[in-house]
């Protein structure tokens, strides 16, 4: 049964982050035990999984929703994760090895190939994978932790900033400018540069965050 629940949970999850159900979108647990085949019971138990992410929220009268974030809540969320990845980045540096060094390189050239196939979501996850070697060698796990707890519950916004005319150039350089300062082992500007990144996604998710709902 605990198992059932992990997979129901997972699969719920994974919606909730592709965009496939909305913000504020009602979860309804007859509806989605239906779907997925499971009792009421371990839709609520998934349900309570969720909400201790933050990534659903339980009302009073226990109908459960896809949490909805404010703007000035992203924006919040946002400054903080540029700090933490700023701190990451530094804290990776000497624990960059050729090998990981090599695997951001042959990532960035993948970028690049999707970002001219116009392959958007691909580059999406070629981004995630750039970004999980440097989390895959940073020390403080505490900290990696807390950035990709914001990074899964901002997840579907961050996503349809590729849709802004230029921001898929703008996210390759910007990409480029952090591994060659980590090819560089300048943990100033490494860090210097994700700031820099987070600073602008914020920047471009304030412009256009009605269009990106």
């Amino acid at each position: 049964m605990r198992d059932q629940t992990n997979q129901v949970y997972h699969s719920l999850r994974q919606r909730i982050l592709d965009g496939l159900f909305r913000p504020s979108e009602s979860l309804t647990e007859v509806t989605l035990a239906a779907d997925l085949g499971v009792s009421r019971a371990t839709i609520r138990k998934a349900l309570l999984k969720l909400e201790s992410e933050n990534l659903v929220v339980i009302e009073e009268n226990k109908r459960a929703r896809v949490r909805w974030f404010s703007i000035e809540e992203v924006m919040q969320y946002l400054e903080v994760r540029e700090l933490l990845e700023g701190f990451v980045i530094r804290q990776s540096v000497p624990n960059l090895s050729t090998a990981d060094l090599k695997e951001m390189r042959a990532i960035l050239s993948e970028m690049k190939k999707c970002l001219k196939a116009h392959d958007l979501l691909q580059y999406s996850q070629n981004n995630w994978r750039f970004h999980d070697v440097v989390y895959r060698v940073c020390p403080n796990r505490p900290a990696v932790d807390m950035v990709m707890a914001i990074k899964n519950q901002l997840k579907r916004y961050n996503i349809k900033t590729m849709l802004v005319q230029g921001r898929g150039e703008d996210s390759l350089d910007e990409h480029s400018k952090i591994l060659s300062a980590l090819e560089r082992h300048d943990a100033d500007t490494a860090e210097a540069q994700m700031r820099r990144h987070i600073s602008n996604l914020r920047r471009v998710l304030r412009a256009h965050f009605e269009l990106l709902l």
